[in-house]
């Protein structure tokens, strides 16, 4: 279906959350009714920061309390007048927006927002259809989440055989919700399910060793000729300045500008849809393609996946570099360990790789912090 022809009626209550001093969050119901909207505080609810297993549990059990609140609301409003019934569902009347359709409107959303790479979205669409392709939006609730999570988990094998990998399905996750968030800021639902979820409910991407190239692995590869120029390119670019695959991909030569004796790249990154500016130093901008920069062109426009697989690792290893299990997003740990490498700290090196929070890239610090153990570990075997 058409995203201009989905027709929905609006939750006529949800919830609405008031941040309080000591950081908890005061919680209200949000009521529109013949027109008008108004708040309700429900007493002695309040929703903790999520600082460990206990604060998350009893936030889920807080919501859960909040939800027949607000259905116990909507009842009430239901048997107030036939008019105020027009904008309630009872429990026999369902939303007809299928989950299917939510999902076409939610891609024209994010498009129209700026998002460039909407495949994900595609992608999880394609995924719950296999689980549930007749569920409509307003069936969706905890429990058609924590089945949705053990179909990734174990439900649905991939064309090799195997299931879904944990970062996968972390990924997929966090799509889905993000879809569902918007459902509630278009007043489509009063909340979203995935948020009575514990995180032990849901996927967890197992944290893996970074593989990352030595300042002289990257001096090998920028030696070595590859069959492909532009997976040279963007590989070296992307050594340089840490963007991510689906951020150079969908990059425009208008998002790079010269200011100030600087250049910068405006990239909203894909994972957390923010807008940043990257400066890039001039051993990134070396790497940029000759060809005629159009501003509405793309900056790599022929580098696909398949180019990617065909060519990358055949030239890592004419480069030398056989030991490591090297791929595209090895560029980004590789920008990130030779800033840490040359001195640049924690808190620089977060901002320019686009991190949320300062605890990601600590995982880089760790790679810093070994290859200080084994210099350490050099000078003992040299018994000086």
């Amino acid at each position: 279906m058409e995203a201009s022809k989905i027709t929905y009626k609006k939750e006529p209550v949800k919830f609405y959350f008031k941040n309080k001093a000591d950081g908890r969050k005061s919680i209200y119901l949000e009521i529109y009714e013949n027109g008008k909207r108004t708040y309700e505080r429900i007493p002695d609810l309040f929703m903790l920061m999520e600082i460990d297993d206990a604060s998350i549990k009893k936030n889920k059990a807080t919501l859960n309390k909040a939800e027949k609140l607000r259905k116990k609301r909507m009842r009430e409003l239901q048997g107030q007048s036939q008019e105020q019934s027009k904008y309630i569902q009872s429990d026999d009347s369902k939303q007809s927006l299928a989950l299917a359709d939510w999902m076409d409107q939610y891609y024209e959303i994010q498009k129209k927002r700026g998002v460039r790479n909407l495949i994900p979205i595609k992608r999880v669409k394609a995924l719950l259809q296999q689980y549930n392709a007749d569920v409509t939006l307003d069936d969706i609730d905890k429990d058609f989440c924590l089945g949705f999570v053990d179909f990734l988990r174990t439900g649905y094998t991939c064309s090799n055989g195997n299931h879904l990998s944990p970062k996968s399905g972390f990924n997929t996750l966090l799509e889905f919700s993000t879809a569902l968030t918007t459902a509630v800021r278009e007043n489509i639902i009063p909340m979203n399910p995935m948020t009575l979820l514990s995180a032990g409910d849901k996927i967890q991407p197992i944290e893996q060793i970074r593989e990352y190239l030595t300042i002289e692995e990257v001096k090998k590869l920028i030696a070595t000729p590859c069959k492909s120029e532009i997976v040279k390119q963007a590989y070296l670019f992307a050594c340089n300045c840490g963007l991510r695959l689906g951020d150079i991909r969908a990059m425009l030569w208008k998002d790079i500008s010269f200011e100030d004796g600087m250049w910068r790249v405006a990239i909203r990154m894909l994972k957390t849809e923010k807008i940043i500016y990257i400066p890039l130093p001039q051993q990134a901008i070396q790497w940029l393609p000759t060809d005629e920069r159009i501003p509405d062109n793309l900056v790599f426009p022929t580098l696909t996946e398949n180019k990617i697989g065909q060519y990358l690792k055949p030239w890592v290893k004419e480069a030398g570099i056989i030991n490591k299990d090297v791929c595209f997003h090895t560029s980004r740990h590789t920008y990130a360990t030779m800033l840490l490498t040359l001195g640049v700290d924690l808190y620089t090196v977060s901002k320019l790789l686009g991190h949320t929070s300062i605890r990601h890239t600590q995982r880089y610090a760790k790679i810093i912090n070994q290859k200080k153990d084994d210099a350490i570990a050099l000078l003992d075997d040299a018994e000086i």
